[in-house]
């Protein structure tokens, strides 16, 4: 193993990119070797990145993080002739023994993939101490986080986080190119060389602990709180996490740079939480900034991590902000354009930082120009640009391809030209010689009769690290070469297989009526009864972009909404498929609660209304006798009342004990008892 020796620092240091704090150092010697020295000839005799526990020496603790202590340390190197000291930072992980197996064999599966990586401080070694993963690492002996610590304003001039936002972003994509995510991304942890060069140093030690019961909380989140995307926030189920994932974090070190402020800086974890994942609430990006700057910040916050910008077209943004795009980018106009017949265009032309002329298929000899804020905020860079060579086919949502189409939407072919010139795809058929002109937008890359964001089963057990996933997911992106990445309710980042692993099914959407299939017997989250003991009907409130459903039961006053269901495990309910008249009420019953309260209050009317009736059958032969012997004693015809307001007529002893109401009075009352009960129910 290769190590670079350094000479001793005297100012303090947070290697490895933690809150530096200087803390006891009396901890750091001890080593149980008789409990794990079966363990570590286990891991040495596989991994040739061990290193003896006894030739590390722990210096003294210079940080700590939410996924362990930072120890700078030294390795001692002993021949015949000579004595060698290379003084090196160690990552001390949190104590996981239960899961000491698994988080090597990932670390050093990790490690493949980072090893050559650019602009990445990638780990040099791994050994056990007191009875915990360490991570070895060349000690860098400063941080950007340091860095702002000790200015005045606690901030950088926009020029240096332009510079230093260069440096990260390439290693960032050096990482992403390899499969591997950073996800930790703060200022503490972009470390800087002897050149003033930004270094990542954090290559994705969160995901080692994917799927764990974790050893602390915060291991859970996948990241430190301030900095973290909603995705990651129990990635199993709001996840998949991606490399999109990063740029949120990236964009919330960017404001943090450039205000001196962290993001979420008054708020504990628990309130930041609600915050991000229940409230979809943003952090604040300054203004002042460059618009291209400031536009894709706030991109970078979008709570569907979908719809963020690639970490390609940020690093593009850094480089020249001043630009917002380049000539020969390929865009797409946002929704607010799309009214005026734009779609996927090629930038022609760049009339400066606020104003661009863009070429679209649909107007060959004219272009269209972009300027201002407003219009510039609706263009973006397309994320997944078709290449020659894919299979595509036209959207099912296009009724009237723009070029014409042989045959159905369906038919799949291949593109074997793209027209820089004027937008236009040429795309052949397999069995045919002729060539078909197509408009890129109504275009979608197609594997195997699967598209982006077709909903799908995996035919095969999905791997996870914790409980088994659902098997009924999200395509993501269909890449170039027909692999799928899909994302799975339970699983915390994309999964990718090839089309033949998956078949499609069809899509769930808010508003369906939805209950537990009969033969589910322990769903994966709770679920409410019936009071006939049945699984309840709900209703699909909201969609993650891993399939997971959330659900709200509107026929219930009290905690009916917001509860988690897997796909796999539901059912479509539709009212026009139920059978019986009593099931079809029960549904509707189902649909919100004040239902029943309705039907029994109209219940109790109808029972009134026929109660009164058949009171006014019974009385009716004895009604006349009552009003002629009224008549003859007050001189008063049936039917007509006092007009004198203060007169009233008593009957004597013996009688009903009646009082006389004046005309207006009854006239109102009359008037009641017809709205309610219908004209002539009381007639006799």
């Amino acid at each position: 193993m290769l190590l670079q020796s350094s000479s001793r620092s005297n100012r303090p240091s947070t290697g490895m990119g933690v809150d530096s704090h200087r803390l006891d150092s009396s901890a750091g010697d001890a080593f149980n070797s008789e409990e794990y020295e079966d363990l570590g000839a286990t891991v040495a005799s596989s991994n040739y990145l061990w290193v003896d526990p006894n030739i590390l020496k722990l210096s003294h603790r210079i940080g700590r993080g939410p996924f362990g202590d930072v120890w700078l340390a030294t390795i001692h190197s002993s021949t015949k002739d000579f004595d060698e000291f290379h003084e090196v930072a160690v990552k001390m992980l949190p104590d996981s023994r239960e899961h000491m197996h698994s988080l090597l064999q990932r670390f050093q599966s990790t490690y493949q993939q980072v090893e050559t990586v650019r602009g990445v401080c990638w780990p040099q070694g791994v050994t056990i101490k007191n009875g915990r993963v360490c991570i070895i690492m060349k000690f860098l002996e400063g941080s950007i986080g340091d860095k702002i610590a000790h200015l005045p304003s606690s901030k950088l001039p926009l020029e240096d986080v332009l510079r230093y936002g260069q440096h990260l972003l390439r290693g960032i994509l050096e990482l992403h190119s390899h499969g591997v995510l950073a996800l930790n991304l703060k200022p503490c942890n972009f470390l800087l060389d002897d050149q003033d060069v930004a270094v990542v140093g954090e290559f994705g030690i969160p995901m080692l602990y994917a799927g764990m019961v974790a050893p602390s909380e915060r291991t859970v989140w996948l990241g430190s709180p301030n900095y973290m995307a909603p995705e990651q926030w129990g990635a199993n189920v709001r996840g998949p996490v991606s490399f999109e994932t990063d740029c949120w974090g990236f964009a919330c070190s960017v404001i943090e740079l450039l205000t001196g402020e962290r993001p979420w800086k008054n708020l504990t974890p628990e309130k930041i939480f609600k915050a991000v994942v229940d409230r979809h609430e943003k952090p604040n990006v300054p203004t002042g900034l460059p618009p291209s700057l400031e536009r894709v910040l706030k991109r970078c916050f979008e709570y569907d991590y979908r719809r963020r910008p690639s970490v390609h077209e940020i690093l593009q943004t850094f480089i020249d902000p001043s630009e917002p795009f380049k000539v020969g980018d390929w865009i797409i106009a946002g929704e607010n354009e799309k009214e005026k017949g734009q779609g996927v265009g090629v930038v022609k032309t760049v009339l400066g930082p606020d104003s661009v002329k863009v070429q679209f298929c649909d107007k060959p000899r004219e272009l269209t120009q972009f300027s201002g804020v407003n219009q510039l905020s609706n263009l973006s860079l397309w994320k997944y640009s078709f290449q020659v060579g894919d299979s595509v086919r036209l959207k099912a949502s296009v009724n009237s391809p723009r070029f014409g189409w042989p045959g159905e939407n369906a038919t799949e072919g291949t593109v074997s030209e793209i027209g820089i010139d004027d937008a236009v795809f040429i795309v052949v058929f397999t069995g045919s010689q002729q060539t078909w002109r197509a408009d890129p937008l109504e275009l979608e890359r197609v594997a195997g009769g699967i598209v982006a964001n077709d909903w799908v089963r995996s035919r095969n057990l999905v791997e996870s690290n914790g409980q088994n996933p659902s098997r009924i997911g999200i395509v993501h992106h269909v890449g170039p070469s027909g692999s799928l990445k899909v994302s799975f309710f339970g699983l915390e980042t994309l999964w990718t297989g090839e089309a033949a692993d998956f078949e499609n099914v069809s899509p769930l959407t808010v508003g369906q009526y939805v209950r537990l299939k009969q033969a589910v017997l322990a769903p994966r989250f709770k679920w409410p009864l019936t009071e006939c003991g049945e699984w309840d009907t709900g209703r699909i409130a909201h969609v993650l972009p891993n399939g997971g459903l959330i659900v709200d039961f509107p026929g219930r006053l009290f905690h009916g909404k917001g509860w988690w269901a897997d796909s796999e495990e539901i059912e479509v309910i539709r009212i026009s498929e139920i059978e019986g008249l009593l099931k079809k009420y029960q549904h509707i019953e189902k649909m919100h609660w004040v239902v029943r309260p309705a039907v029994s209050l109209i219940g109790l009317l109808v029972a009134v209304r026929t109660g009164v009736v058949v009171v006014n059958l019974v009385t009716r032969p004895f009604r006349g006798k009552k009003q002629a012997a009224v008549t003859d004693e007050a001189g008063i015809k049936p039917g007509q009342y006092p007009t004198d307001l203060g007169k009233t007529k008593k009957e004597g002893t013996g009688s009903l004990g009646s009082v006389w109401l004046p005309s207006q009075v009854a006239a109102a009352t009359s008037s009641v008892a017809g709205i309610m009960f219908g004209k002539g129910e009381f007639s006799t």
